[in-house]
């Protein structure tokens, strides 16, 4: 999918606001409703794999882990995650490697997967520099989206003056299409391939490292 935005209809809010604050950003809706697993298992399928926040920390339920769900479609699944608590419970069910250093990643990997991490950290430059660094050339993150979660998940009670919000308490933020492909474009070198609504409430993009000159 190109990110290329198509030749669409005007939308009314490009009328009441400054063209300088209107963003457009091409997002396919191609993968709406499709589980992570009907999705991240043919990604993944047959190739050498980093999966980073592997832990679903603090709710790691090992029947339903996706890190070992993965694990016998990959020829190689290692993980990364700084919650450590769980890697004795997991390890004994994998044949690959889990980290919890950087420094510690040094493999080639032919896909590296990100799902639902980069809204809990604090550092987002330096992450996604450490994601960079790692040797591989194709990247796949998701993210809860703002605009796909709005009407189940934000509530206003005005006689109470109190904001209702159901999200994880250890998230740092919402993103939208423009945001996430603002941090990625600001803190990458990146080509973005697509973007796409998934699995009801997040954002799907996937991203590869630009060929050596």
């Amino acid at each position: 999918m190109s990110m290329n935005v198509p030749d669409t209809p005007v939308s009314p809010l490009e009328h009441a606001h400054q063209k300088y604050f209107v963003q457009k950003v091409a997002v396919s809706e191609e993968l709406r409703g499709r589980s992570r697993m009907d999705v991240f298992g043919p990604l993944c399928q047959g190739k050498r794999v980093l999966h980073v926040g592997c832990v679903d920390w603090p709710i790691t339920d090992l029947k339903a882990s996706l890190h070992l769900q993965l694990e016998p479609l990959c020829a190689h699944l290692d993980g990364f995650d700084i919650n450590t608590e769980a890697f004795t419970h997991m390890q004994p069910h994998l044949k690959g490697r889990l980290f919890s250093d950087w420094a510690q990643v040094t493999d080639r990997y032919d896909l590296v997967l990100v799902p639902e991490v980069l809204e809990h950290v604090p550092d987002v430059q330096g992450f996604l520099g450490e994601l960079n660094a790692v040797d591989c050339d194709e990247y796949v993150l998701t993210v809860p989206d703002a605009y796909s979660c709005w009407r189940q998940h934000f509530d206003y009670s005005s006689g109470a003056q109190t904001f209702v919000e159901v999200v994880h308490p250890d998230h740092n933020c919402w993103y939208t299409p423009y945001t996430l492909k603002n941090v990625l474009g600001k803190y990458t070198p990146w080509a973005i391939d697509g973007m796409y609504f998934f699995n009801r409430m997040s954002l799907l993009v996937a991203a590869r490292k630009p060929a050596a000159a």
